[in-house]
């Protein structure tokens, strides 16, 4: 007889049902998509010679094998291709995942949408190589139209579009696939492609840029809509410990600081506590991601390459942790590491009765509390292992009054003289940043000597720095430079200069973006643009083009001066009118210049919401005066508007005004709307009507409003003018005034950088319109663009740099 033994009840504390949440895995298939979109693109478009010498070299290597197999492989595998999106969605309807199936026909006809307006209106823009190549057999054509033999028509091709929705439904299912179906999903996709490319050698897109969009799009849609959580349960996470031999009583979500992972307290069935760190594959992928981003961002800050899987990652921290405790570190007991199936681990931890120093009040943070967290740091410095995330949140103070420390997740053995270096400036700034700076540094002078600290001073900067103290740096501003004041006042020495941390700028990165952008909607202008003609203009002209660009940047000037109340000084707001202008060449309807100019104001001792009203103020001014001087053009043309521009109708304007009224009934409907402008919105309008009244009533400030304004679009019309004299004129000056305000207006609307494209082809399309010869519109409108669009990006760029280093901008 046996007796059955009942297992005690466990007190398991978890949430009933899954929490929707966007996860950092589907953030990571996101960016690797898009890489691989990038790749297709250029292979469908400037290298498409590459991409169809690889679909010939795969045909002829499948030339090789008898017709009848090939035929056969062919129609089996499309036929399985044809079932395979009714089996899948069958699947799921018996499974009753409702979400799942809508969430995979949303991201297949949004991939397939997106698909075809990429190939209509992108790679459509470049020509096709002409290949010369004979069509196998297994092709049905002219040369096998006589033949019995059996063959494949192209028109039973997988159609670019099928595989756009059938990449994209699978990506939006991958989250649920275990490795193994993803795995098969993978060689199902590479097969399928390969049958495409030797049904015909002109794809309507590369392979990879379909793949990239379509995987790209269907974790977009997860990301968009959220999926429930993919992390274990609390039940997986009892069965884990249970096989490591650690029996739970209870078990707790932890409401504390953990990078990286989930916490959890756990309490056994023998009254021992324990702290549980569990990793899925979600922070995995965050950890992948912020180590890219470091990467490309950082440079010398010691990060190493990601591990190869999360359990070599888990098994390091472990590793860490037991060297720090051999070598005389007080950090939790390692109790136990574990696997939780599918693919999470857990790391127990004995629990240490205490709190966090981030969460003990700043008057119980006595010195000698400091000196032992300082002790605990030395002993990791003597041995050269560097802990790489020392915040207040990973020092515990026990009850006894100990110092202990955590989280050696992100720390490195054998570590390089730089990451030391971090380890001590990470501590010394998020402990000034709660004690202050004099403290903060006494105390890490007596825990690991001065001349650590002194050698430590060259990193207490944002870059080298963890975000939490990062962020406490945002609370408290000067902090960094008062703890480096601090250190070469204590340690005698000579301030050192800041580490040059950044691999690359954010402004470097969107100045590359700008400029690719740019020359990409320059390059059909190039084509289509007869140099010969430009190069026979009279360049008697250039000198007046030039300096009527360069006052047409005075105007802007004066306008931006007179559009708020304060005092500016002219020659600082020139260049931030060049700064903006370079900064719009690579953001569209001019969004870019506008920041600058209200972050120029900002500097220049302007209240923010006087700032941004009087950028708005500027362009509202600058609009009356364009508006007043077009219709003024078009009276004294005697041509009618409707020639160059067509109003709306007044039902759009009046189905505008009710989408825009109901929008606005929403908003003030919901609290939270209204809270938004009750406590943000209301203030900024108060203190810009403000703004607004004080330059109403300053004729001073009116007078450079409107005339700064008038100044700078003359300066574009007189530029424009004297390029169409350069090559013989032909035109009335109000003429030329009116193509410049005509195509300005519309270019307003192009999405692309300084309306490029769009400007120019309205300009000649206005002045062939008012009768002058292409031949000449043509280079007149080039030679106007070099001479406002392209040369003033070298002098943008390097005003930028000058108010930069003025602390003007």
């Amino acid at each position: 007889m046996t007796t059955a033994i009942e297992q005690p009840e466990i007190d398991i504390d978890e949430p009933e049902g899954r929490r929707i949440e966007r996860h950092p895995s589907d953030v990571l298939r996101l960016v690797v998509a898009l890489l691989v979109a990038l790749v297709g693109f250029l292979l469908a478009t400037m290298l498409n010679n590459i991409s169809e010498a690889i679909t010939v070299e795969v045909i002829d290597t499948v030339s090789k094998i008898p017709s009848v197999a090939v035929v056969v492989t062919i129609t089996t595998l499309l036929l399985f291709a044809s079932l395979l999106p009714l089996l899948s969605w069958g699947y799921l309807a018996w499974l009753r995942q409702w979400r799942r199936l809508g969430l995979g026909l949303l991201a297949s006809a949004v991939a397939m949408g997106l698909v075809w307006l990429i190939g209509a209106e992108v790679v459509s823009r470049f020509s096709s190589p002409d290949l010369v190549f004979t069509a196998p057999d297994w092709i049905c054509g002219d040369h096998v139209a006589d033949s019995t033999q059996a063959c494949v028509s192209g028109d039973t091709s997988l159609h670019t579009y099928y595989l756009a929705g059938g990449v994209a439904f699978f990506s939006s299912l991958a989250p649920w696939m275990t490795k193994r179906w993803r795995r098969a999903a993978w060689i199902t996709i590479t097969v399928l492609v390969v049958v495409r490319m030797i049904q015909g050698l002109n794809p309507p897109l590369d392979e990879f840029l379909v793949i990239g969009i379509s995987y790209a799009v269907g974790a977009a849609v997860l990301l968009a809509f959220g999926t429930p959580s993919r992390r274990p349960r609390g039940r997986d996470i009892v069965a884990a410990l249970e096989r490591s031999g650690i029996q739970l009583s209870e078990l707790k979500r932890a409401g504390v600081d953990a990078r990286g992972s989930t916490p959890y307290f756990a309490t056994t069935s023998d009254g021992e506590r324990v702290f549980v760190k569990v990793l899925s594959p979600e922070e995995r992928s965050a950890d992948i991601l912020f180590r890219i981003f470091r990467m490309f961002r950082l440079k010398g800050v010691g990060d190493e390459r990601p591990f190869s899987s999360l359990k070599r990652a888990v098994e390091h921290e472990a590793v860490v942790s037991l060297k720090a405790s051999s070598d005389g570190v007080r950090t939790p007991r390692l109790e136990a590491v574990s696997d939780i199936p599918p693919n999470s681990v857990l790391m127990a931890y004995a629990m240490i009765d205490g709190s966090s120093l981030d969460s003990v009040p700043a008057d119980e943070l006595t010195d000698e509390i400091l000196e032992g967290v300082w002790d605990q740091v030395a002993i990791l410095r003597k041995r050269r292992t560097a802990h790489r995330d020392l915040r207040l949140a990973n020092v515990f103070l026990a009850s006894d009054g100990q110092p202990w420390l955590i989280d050696f997740g992100f720390s490195e053995l054998s570590a390089t003289d730089g990451q030391l270096r971090t380890d001590v400036a990470e501590l010394t700034v998020s402990t000034a940043a709660v004690v202050g700076a004099e403290r903060a540094v006494a105390n890490a002078i007596a825990g690991v000597g001065p001349d650590a600290v002194a050698d430590a001073e060259s990193r207490i900067q944002p870059l080298a720095l963890s975000g939490a103290t990062t962020e406490a740096l945002k609370q408290q501003k000067g902090l960094d430079e008062d703890v480096r004041d601090e250190i070469a006042r204590q340690t005698e020495t000579s301030p050192l200069e800041l580490e040059d941390l950044e691999r690359v700028k954010p402004g470097t990165i969107l100045m590359i973006v700008g400029f690719a952008l740019a020359i990409y909607f320059l390059i059909p202008q190039l084509a289509q643009t007869d140099f010969g003609a430009v190069l026979g203009a009279d360049w008697v002209w250039l000198p007046a083009i030039l300096a009527a660009s360069f006052f047409s940047y005075l105007g802007a000037a004066w306008n931006l001066m007179g559009s708020v109340p304060d005092r500016i000084r002219l020659i600082p707001s020139v260049l931030a009118q060049f700064a903006g202008t370079f900064i719009n060449r690579i953001t569209p309807v001019k969004i870019g210049g506008m920041a600058t100019g209200v972050r120029y104001l900002q500097k220049s001792g302007v209240d923010t919401p006087v700032a941004v009203a009087g950028v708005g103020i500027s362009s509202v001014g600058t609009g009356i005066i364009h508006m007043s001087l077009l219709l003024l053009s078009v009276l004294l043309i005697g041509k009618n508007a409707g020639d160059f521009f067509k109003l709306p109708s007044g039902t759009t304007v009046l189905i505008g005004l009710v989408v825009v009224f109901i929008i606005v009934s929403v908003a003030f409907y919901l609290p939270f709307g209204r809270k938004i402008f009750r406590e943000r919105i209301w203030p900024i309008l108060k203190r810009s009507g403000q703004g607004i009244s004080q330059v109403a009533t300053s004729p001073k400030n009116a007078v450079m409003l409107f005339g700064g304004a008038f100044l700078s679009i003359m300066g574009y019309i007189m530029s424009l003018w004297f390029s169409l004299e350069a090559f013989g004129g032909g035109l009335r000056f109000f003429e030329v005034a009116l193509v410049f305000l005509a195509a300005q207006a519309l270019g307003q609307a192009a999405p692309t950088p300084g309306g490029i494209g769009a400007v120019e082809a309205a300009m000649i399309a206005a002045m062939t319109t008012l009768g002058l010869d292409a031949a000449i519109a043509v280079p007149t409108v080039f030679l106007y663009r070099i001479a406002t669009f392209w040369l003033p990006i070298l002098p943008g760029f390097l005003s930028l740099k000058k108010l930069q280093s003025d602390g003007a901008l």
